[in-house]
């Protein structure tokens, strides 16, 4: 359960060291990425023929231990000041290393814990609300993989002085696409990934070798807000460190009335207010990663002290959570909650078709209501003007992996459930809140739901209560992607979708080729901490089911 102190009412909406992320190469880059090294043949970025290169093994290493970082704050008069702030973290950074791997390769990563052993941090109970702070694990968010054994199992948990080495089998036929990967241990997942603790995994594949695409610069913008404050340090009570220690630090209202407030930013890569740099007529590849813990963002491109009604920069949607959507969707605002990534395409030129004028653009979010807080980075556009090239639509459409679920392939009339609930227990000025699915907290000794491997089935999720303090929940199931229709009748493909208060979402699904338990949850981490999450489990059909749905060769959806 949760209390907020506090005499007012929350808004309904808002936003929020080193780095080993590599923002931005070029597409003909041979340079490795992180702390990881490769075994076989092949090199990270030589992506030509993907196709015909054999599989690899490609191993990382994460250790998790406390590091400090420097963050920039923005203060109410414009200055800027450097925070020394202490979190813990992926190999000593900010952000994880990047990962990138190909389909049929073999991901090995070694996740060490090093975080130090304090009895009350390290302790399993209870079972919702916020338990074991360091102790840790990883999900391979986005990927189709085994739930099972040592691949994404997020039922594994490590404390401290304890290593584990994950094995991670990517199919052939796995999407290329931006994918991440970040700490997934129940009533730890908030202060781990509010830490930071998180990482891009990114599936190369078909769609890199589109000759546009190739050419462009790529960058990859991990967006996170990290709501440290200064705290009394848990291993010296005599001492006070910028820390994230407390759980109503993770809370929507604790970042919007207090820390945006004192100069708090969304990061990207681990910088605030990071400046990019683009020529007349370039094209780049932007991966969003929206790897924060509560509030969404909507992203526009536009001119500084420019009108985003008539001066903002269009871009172009080529994928959504890593699946590639066989589009060229020219959009101005891009919505991503937590868990989503987008893939867009920026070029160079503006409303008019005409390049860019030289000069300093914004990349701005729309949902923080601080104004001085919605700019997340600065884009300057100078240099030589370039005359690169859009990928042409006709050439993306083969790209779509998946085929739409049609009404005859449901294998059942009957669609699965999943309704997330907020319940205020205690009423302001001081509320307490309850966060169910299907009207009861998780307990991990609850039996999973199972669903039968082959079945092709209807999700109908829902939202309810307390809307001005919560007015929707990302829901998020690990393994198998799904589709939904919007509002401009097109399937889009995801693992992550925001279901507001009131409304209902339909989703299809396949549940193929593996087997194993795996997690259904709100992808707003504390309120999964809080008990917003369901586990499931993929069972073999029946031996007697007369030849139903099995699961054959062939592609994977």
């Amino acid at each position: 359960m949760r209390e907020i102190e506090t005499g007012s009412k929350q808004a309904a909406v808002g936003v929020q060291g080193g780095t080993d992320v590599h923002p931005s190469h070029s597409r003909k880059d041979k340079h490795g990425h992180g702390h990881g090294h490769e075994h076989g043949h092949g090199h990270g970025h030589e992506h030509g023929g993907w196709e015909k290169q054999p599989p690899r093994e490609v191993y990382h290493e994460l250790t998790v231990r406390y590091a400090t970082h420097k963050i920039r704050r923005v203060l109410d008069d414009g200055h800027e000041q450097l925070d020394e702030v202490r979190l813990r973290s992926y190999n000593g950074k900010l952000v994880g290393p990047t990962i990138e791997v190909r389909p049929g390769d073999t991901l090995k990563v070694l996740l060490k814990n090093q975080l130090p052993f304090k009895p009350e941090l390290v302790g399993d109970h209870p079972h919702n609300g916020p338990h074991g702070a360091n102790v840790t694990n990883l999900h391979f968010h986005g990927m189709h993989v085994s739930p099972a054994g040592n691949s994404d199992n997020v039922l594994l948990a490590f404390g401290p002085n304890q290593q584990f080495e994950y094995e991670v089998k990517i199919p052939k036929d796995h999407p290329a696409g931006t994918h991440w990967y970040h700490a997934h241990k129940h009533g730890a997942v908030g202060i781990q990934l509010g830490s930071g603790m998180a990482g891009p995994l990114i599936v190369r594949g078909d769609i890199d070798e589109v000759d546009a695409i190739r050419a462009a610069r790529e960058r990859i913008l991990v967006l996170q807000q990290i709501p440290y404050k200064l705290v009394t340090d848990p291993y010296d009570n005599t001492q006070q460190a910028n820390m994230v220690e407390e759980f109503p630090q993770l809370f929507e209202f604790t970042w919007q009335s207090e820390l945006v407030p004192q100069g708090r930013r969304v990061t990207i890569n681990g910088e605030a207010l990071p400046t990019f740099h683009l020529q007349p007529g370039e094209v780049e590849r932007w991966r969003f990663i929206h790897a924060g813990i509560h509030f969404p963002l909507r992203l526009r491109l536009v001119r500084e002290d420019g009108n985003p009604a008539t001066e903002s920069i269009p871009y172009y949607l080529i994928a959504m959570d890593g699946i590639t959507t066989g589009r060229l969707d020219k959009v101005e605002v891009t919505e991503m909650h937590p868990g989503y990534r987008a893939d867009v395409l920026v070029h160079g030129v503006g409303r008019d078709g005409k390049p860019l004028a030289k000069g300093t653009y914004l990349l701005v979010d729309e949902v923080e209501q601080n104004p001085r807080a919605r700019v997340l980075a600065r884009i300057v556009v100078n240099g030589p003007m370039k005359k690169m090239k859009l990928p042409r639509p006709e050439e993306l459409a083969p790209l779509a992996p998946f085929k739409p679920i049609k009404d005859e392939e449901l294998t059942s009339k009957t669609p699965q459930l999943a309704h997330f609930e907020v319940q205020m227990v205690q009423p302001l000025p001081n509320p307490v809140f309850r966060f169910l699915l299907n009207g009861k907290e998780f307990s991990p000794h609850d039996p999973p739901r199972q669903l039968t491997l082959g079945a092709v089935e209807e999700w109908v999720v829902t939202s309810s209560g307390s809307a001005e303090f919560f007015p929707g929940h990302p829901f998020h199931i690990h393994t198998n992607p799904f589709h939904f229709t919007d509002e401009q009748g097109r399937i889009i493909w995801k693992d992550t979708i925001f279901v507001p208060v009131g409304k209902e979402v339909r989703l299809r699904t396949r549940y193929k080729r593996y087997v194993g338990q795996f997690m259904l949850h709100c992808h707003i981490v504390s309120h999964e901490d809080e008990g917003m999450m369901e586990l499931l489990e993929i069972v073999p059909p029946k031996q007697d089911a007369g030849g139903g749905h099995s699961d054959g060769p062939g592609p994977h959806h």
